[in-house]
């Protein structure tokens, strides 16, 4: 989190459900640029672990329609990644522990999926996403 203890903003638009992921992304991608790539707009934690966890599942699997939107979409994902620490901060954040909302059971984030409905942490014994027609990433 920021010195002021607010969470950046763009935490706030990839947390909110309302929108599928990719046109959360994509509204966050243009208002970072619109407001020449504003640090404040980047992300952290768990809406990162979703960002960055989507954004290489798009790319391991080629595309589709929720893909991540090209070089403005590529270039907001890196500056998070290195706002974050780069590869030790993202290191470190899959070492933090959470619990899935689907068993309240406790694991390290690299060992757990992040629904991108609702952006709820869900373990590998669950069968899908929590949210109808959402994906599973991580």
């Amino acid at each position: 989190m920021s010195a002021n203890s607010q969470p950046p903003q763009g935490n706030l638009t990839l947390l909110d459900p309302s929108r599928p992921f990719a046109d959360r992304v994509a509204g966050l991608v243009r208002a970072w640029e619109d407001d020449g790539r504003a640090a404040y707009r980047l992300v952290d934690g768990r809406a990162l672990l979703a960002l960055y966890c989507w954004h290489l599942d798009a790319a391991r699997h080629g595309g589709g329609a929720d893909a991540p939107d090209g070089p403005a979409t590529d270039a907001y994902v890196t500056a998070a990644f290195a706002a974050n620490g780069g590869t030790a901060g993202w290191d470190a954040l899959l070492r933090e522990r959470t619990t899935c909302s689907c068993h309240g059971r406790s694991w390290r984030l690299e060992n757990i999926s992040v629904c991108l409905g609702c952006l709820g942490y869900v373990c590998y014994e669950t069968a899908g996403p929590c949210c109808p027609g959402a994906a599973v990433v991580g």
